[in-house]
This record gives C-alpha cells, structure tokens and sequence, in this order.
C-alpha cells in the first residue's frame, strides 16, 4: 500500500496521554495524485489551510486500516502544502483499540512519490492544543481545551516554521485495505434563537450529582490525569458557572458574561467549526448537547463533558474541534474579553450515502421519521459501526446486527458491515477477556474484564446474515475455529437441560427490567443461544449444532412458558430449578424472534402481543403483570415479528406511536423510549427497512436478487431512490401497483 513512507513519531517519552503533533509536506501538484495515510489514534489533514478529511478507518489493536484519498481537482498548481495533525492518546477506551502512536502517509502521482513520511519529514508540537486535561467520558478520551494566537493557523499553512522535534521511525504496521467508503463532510449552520447573560461564581461544585469520582480520577482500569495536575479542570469550571438572565433573542457579538444559543435544527455530528473575531483576548466555552433541559444545554447529560474552551488572542480565527461530537443545540459563552461570531457551523462527519437516498409517500409523518432514521444511520455508519456518535463512539455487538441490515437494503452492499466484523476476527483472543470469548464492543480496550455474552451470540447473528446477503464467506470462513471455540466455551455453561445457567460477565437482555431477572437460568439468553447454534449449523453444515439448537428450544418451552407467557428466569432452590413467575414483554419477543415460539405453536399468545402490546399500550396496558419492553431491544424485535409475519399495516401505525416524538425532537432516533440517554443511535436506523418493506414491498438483496414481498400496507404514493452496486434504483409503489426502474449510477 505504502512504497516508501515509513512509520513515524516523535522522540517522547515512553507513555503519555494525549500527545498532539503536527506533521508538514510540501509538493508540488499532480492531476493524478493521491494520498494513502494509516495512524493512531486519530488524524485530521489541512490541505494548503483548509480542513481536508479525518480518519482514520478504525481496525483491531496492532492493526491499521489505510485510506486511500483521491486528490484530483483539490490541488493548487504549484507548490501545496499538507499538514497532518495526530493524536496519541495513550489510553484505554471504547472509542479506539489503544496502541503506539504514529504517521504513516505517502502521496503518489506522476508515476513517483511526492511526498512521504520519513526521517526527515518536519515534525513538531502543537502547545495550543493543552494536553493534560480531564476524560471526555469513561468511554472516549479527552476533552478539548486551546489556547491560540494568529501563529496556530499560520503553522497549518505552512507559512509559519514551528520548532521542529527529532523524529522516530517505528516498526512495520500490519496494515489492512479500508473498504468503507470516505465520509462526506458536510456542513450545517444553526440558527441563533436565544441568548443572556452568565457568571463564573465561586459556589460549591455540582460535579459529585454528575459524575462518580472514578470517572475523574486514575485507577488500575483506567487512564487518566490525576485532578491535581490537570492545566484545566472544564468540569470544575463549569460547574461554577450559572445562567443570570435569558432573552428570547440573543446575539452573536459577545462581551464578557453574555452567551448565545445555537439550534442547528437536526442531532447531528461532526467537528465543531467557529469563525471568530476576538475583539480582545478572549475566553470563549462551546457547550452542547442534542436536547434542551428546562430551556438550556446541559453538557453533562450524558455522563460526559460536552463542552470544548477556547482562550484566543486578539485576532481573527478560523477554529475547528479535532474531535467529532454530537448535537442539536450548542451555547457559546463568552467567560472574559469580548468576541464576534462571525460564522458557527457543524462540519458533519457522514456515510456518503444518505444524500442518494430518497423516500416519499402519503403519509408525511412517516416520511419524516424515515429521514431521522437516515439521519440516525448516515452518522454512525461511518468507518465501523456505532452504538452512538456522542459519549462513546464504539462498535457494539448487537447493535452491528441491525446496523448491518440497513447498509444492505439502502446500498446492496455491506462494505463498513465487513470492516467492523473483520475487526473482530483481527483482534483474537482480547487481553482481560477469556480466550474463547467476543469482546462486547471492538475496536476498544476492556481492562475491567467485562464482557457481554449474549453478544457474542449476536456476532454469529450478524455474520449468517452478512454471508447470505453478500454471498462472500471469506469472513465466515476465517470464524470458523473462533466461533467453534466459542461454542465450546458456552457448552462448559449447559446444565442437565443443555440450558445455559450462571453465564458469566454482563448477561444484557435490554434496557428494562428484564435486567433484573438474568440469575440462574435466564430464558432469553438461552432463546437467543438457541438461535445462534441454528445459524452456525447454517454457516457451516454442522447439524450437531442444529441438535443441541433444538434441544434447547424444547427445554425453553417446557420450562419457561406458564400457559400465558413465556417467564424470564428459573433459579436452583436446594438443587432444583424453580421458575420464577417474573414476565417481560421483551422476553415473549425473544420467543419469537428466535423461532422457540411462533404464530402457529403459540397463537393466542401471538394474537396477545399484537392485539395487546405495541405503543399504546403503557396508555391501555391489559396485563400489569408483564413488564414493559424498552426500545434497545424489545420494541425491535417486536417490530421485527411484525414484519415477518406481514403485519404491515399495523407495522407502520407502530412505527409512527413509537417514533414520530423523537423525530420531532432531534430528527434521529433513540437509544431508549425517552431522551434520558443517547438520542442518536446507530442500532435504531433499522426503521429504514420496516418502512421499505412495509410501503414498497422491497427488501433489499440476495446475492444478485432483489427481494421483495408479495404483500404490503395500503400505504399509497410510495416510492423509494436507492443506491444499489452498478445501478440506482427506484420502487414505487400505488394502488396495488409496482413498479421497479434501474438505471446506471452516475
């Protein structure tokens, strides 16, 4: 991939966090040109001073993905200059597998190498940037604290030399094709709807409601700056800080104390971009977050630190975040000095694909909520897949599956689907984790020794359904010794039942209070093991796996179901297995959806949880003794049965009781059925291929094979763009007609 750029870093000191360094090139242009670049932890290019991309495409730890980044038409026709900023963070997290910080980049046209990492390659520190601060969250880095005069731009242009640091040339990468695609950088510009005034009082600090003590400090399973040598405490520093007077109004020409408040109109994601005039040395805070609380941002609703401190010289900047995050509305606060914002924007890190993608039909709530639900994917299927593009940015199990089956029915292919499960294969056995066993997010470190089982089920969900819709087994083919390994391990867990009892780690089933009910003997877990040895035996011809599958479904029926519902767990009482009578809704879904229960087994429980469930039903609930399903799973795999067994009509009036209040809010779908956790999440993108099937029949590929079913809802006027491998194609749908038209991709 490379032909002659190296590896390489400064000369630092063996272990630091959150090293920021600066790397510059010159050459002339190419019409032919292109760039390859890998890193770690993460980069941002500025091409001849203009922001350029951000990457890189994430892999498993001591494994780098390189992008390949076309350069024609971007280049001036003389000299260029490239500068390439990096972060080595040094620490554990969930957003990036932590791992020897370095540069490897090459551009090449005209036949030869124009420019290249090497020995001699300028090198040098960006002081701006302060590096001993406090975590973003437990599961990102760190937050973004600057201080910056004119010379910070000038250096990014080239215009300006900086002290130049020896260079280290380190070891060969293991190196890996990226084949996401680039992300699109878009932008978007908020308006400006209210503003006030405010004060940094000296009060006691609010930071113990907010966070645990062990999120600031260090410990053996985290990373971090001790509280005493931190150069800016951003937490402590807001935490003083309380709004005096608000106006409807607001203005964007700050002095010292005034705020202005931000509505971007859409929960979205990418670098934060300000184009100030610092009237006088100024200090500026950037506080956000995707929903208002009581009127205002409050950046620690997540469990994180949403907000990014800028001191800035007198002078003119054109200032952009190094890191993505995620909002609708955003404060700025003017603490000292004064300022004008002369332009504020949200520079959106994006799937490319969501521009293509078009859908209509006569029902405009339902169109809106299929928008939130693009907006939802496009923002967390970048380089892998996302549970949330805000407080943790990982790649979880689970939430992949689902993910995954949107990329397909929106693009007919599964490119960012094939990276984030390769990741996985990359990795091998995880430090910390037992050897047999899946990380339950990846790429990411797991120090605690925590682990998600029920996960590592979901991987082999998600990998039958990448080799059925792709027909490419090369990933399935280099599983193979891993996931036998990893039957292996769970048999070691069976009872005299064959059933699954006392499962180590976090045994997740959703966010309801089916959490509560996973000792012993839990039934979903063991519904969902079920499933997962059925499609093993469908990957590798094993019908021993589809015996102990069966045998297992069999047990689940006789033990778990009480003549109404199927119930959650059974634990050992003097040696013997006792169910419990507790219920959940998401466990009868779990039964269904792994084929344990179905319509014609189980039909009064089936015409039960469509005539007596759904959305209305914490309005109406006819069974108190059942608890409710939450979104993050239950309410899924409810929606899912729906669609399988044809319910379309009653599949889109539930996705609009479900769905149409967090469009209306953010203009992306939710984590959970309220806004008190991520509201941008990848997972919940799925609504897309209810909607498709539902209004226009079309469910996506197979092989070479578009899919379509033979029904759908009395949905009219509906009609669907699609980006599909060598065509566009569009579906429409009215009055019981179809219509189907491919024609080439431009």
């Amino acid at each position: 991939m490379f032909e002659k750029a190296k590896p390489i870093w400064a000369e630092t000191p063996a272990k630091e966090y959150n090293r920021l360094l600066g790397f510059t090139f010159s050459f002339a242009g190419a019409k032919d040109a292109e760039m390859f670049v890998a890193a770690c932890d993460a980069y941002q290019l500025w091409l001849n001073g203009e922001f350029f991309a951000a990457g890189p495409a994430r892999c498993a730890k001591n494994h780098y993905r390189v992008d390949r980044i076309p350069l024609a038409g971007k280049l001036a026709r003389g000299n260029n200059v490239l500068t390439a900023l990096v972060a080595g963070y040094g620490v554990d997290c969930f957003e990036y597998a932590c791992g020897e910080p370095f540069l490897q980049l090459e551009v090449r046209g005209k036949g030869r190498t124009l420019a290249c990492t090497d020995e001699s390659t300028p090198v040098f520190a960006v002081p701006e940037h302060a590096q001993k601060v406090l975590r973003y969250s437990f599961q990102r880095t760190f937050t973004e604290v600057w201080s910056a005069d004119a010379s910070y731009a000038r250096r990014l242009r080239g215009e300006e030399d900086a002290p130049r640091l020896p260079v280290q040339v380190r070891s060969a990468r293991s190196l890996h094709e990226r084949r996401s695609a680039r992300s699109l950088y878009g932008e978007i510009e908020p308006r400006l709807f209210a503003g006030g005034t405010m004060a940094l009082e000296d009060f006691p600090c609010r930071e113990e409601k907010n966070f645990a003590p062990a999120f600031l400090e260090p410990r053996a399973a985290f990373d971090a700056y001790p509280r005493e040598e931190l150069s800016c405490d951003l937490l402590r520093e807001q935490c003083r800080m309380r709004v005096l007077e608000r106006d409807g109004k607001g203005d964007s020409d700050l002095a010292a104390g005034q705020y202005a408040l931000y509505d971007f109109g859409v929960n979205g994601c990418g670098f934060l971009r300000l184009h100030v005039r610092a009237v006088s040395d100024c200090t500026l805070y950037i506080q956000f977050d995707e929903i208002l609380v009581d009127g205002d941002v409050d950046p620690f609703r997540l469990n994180c630190i949403n907000c990014v401190k800028y001191e800035l010289r007198a002078g003119e900047y054109d200032l952009t975040t190094f890191e993505p995050y995620t909002l609708r509305y955003a404060k700025i606060f003017c603490a000292a000095g004064a300022a004008s914002v002369e332009r504020f924007s949200l520079r959106e890190e994006s799937n490319p694909v969501a521009g293509d993608i078009r859908f209509s039909c006569d029902r405009k709530e339902l169109q809106k909520i299929f928008e939130a639900a693009l907006n939802t994917f496009k923002y967390n299927a970048v380089d892998i897949y996302m549970d949330c593009p805000s407080r943790e940015r990982a790649g979880w199990l689970c939430d992949g599956y689902f993910t995954g089956r949107v990329e397909h029915i929106l693009t007919g292919e599964n490119r960012v689907e094939h990276d984030f499960l390769e990741n996985f294969l990359l990795a091998g056995p995880v430090e910390d984790l037992p050897p047999e066993m899946l990380p339950m997010c990846y790429p990411s470190a797991h120090p605690d020794g925590n682990f998600i089982p029920t996960w590592a089920m979901w991987f082999i969900l998600e990998l039958a359904e990448y080799t059925k819709e792709t027909g490419d087994r090369s990933l399935a083919d280099a599983a193979r010794e891993r996931l036998y390994a990893l039957a292996g391990y769970f048999a070691g867990f069976e009872n005299e039942r064959g059933l699954l009892e006392d499962l180590p780690g976090w045994v997740f089933i959703e966010w309801s209070k089916a959490a509560e009910f996973t000792n012993g003997v839990n039934y979903c877990a063991n519904m969902l093991y079920s499933y997962a040895l059925a499609k093993l035996a469908e990957l590798y011809g094993d019908r021993a796996f589809l015996g102990r599958s069966e045998q297992i479904a069999a047990a689940v029926r006789e033990l778990s179901y009480n003549g109404r519902f199927f119930c959650d767990h059974s634990v050992r009482e003097n040696g013997i297995l006792v169910r419990r009578e507790d219920v959940t809704e998401v466990c009868q879904y779990y039964a269904f959806f792994t084929g344990v229960a179905d319509p014609v087994r189980d039909p009064e429980l089936w015409q039960t949880l469509v005539r007596d469930f759904g959305p209305g039903r914490k309005e109406h609930n006819g069974h108190p003794d059942v608890w409710f399903a939450n979104a993050f799973i239950g309410n899924y795999l409810r929606l899912s049965l729906l669609e399988r067994y044809g319910y379309f009509d009653l599949l889109l009036e539930e996705i609009e009781g479900y769905f149409a209040y967090m469009a209306d809010k953010t203009m992306t779908l939710w984590e959970n059925d309220g806004d008190y956790a991520s509201c941008n999440h990848g997972f919940a993108s799925y609504v897309i291929r209810w909607l498709l099937c539902a209004a226009t029949g079309y469910g996506g590929k197979e092989g070479d094979v578009l899919r379509f079913s033979e029904t759908r809802s009395a949905t009219t006027g509906a009609r669907a763009d699609l980006l599909l491998p060598g065509c566009a194609l569009r579906v429409e749908a009215d009055a019981g007609v179809r219509r189907i038209e491919e024609r080439p991709r431009r």
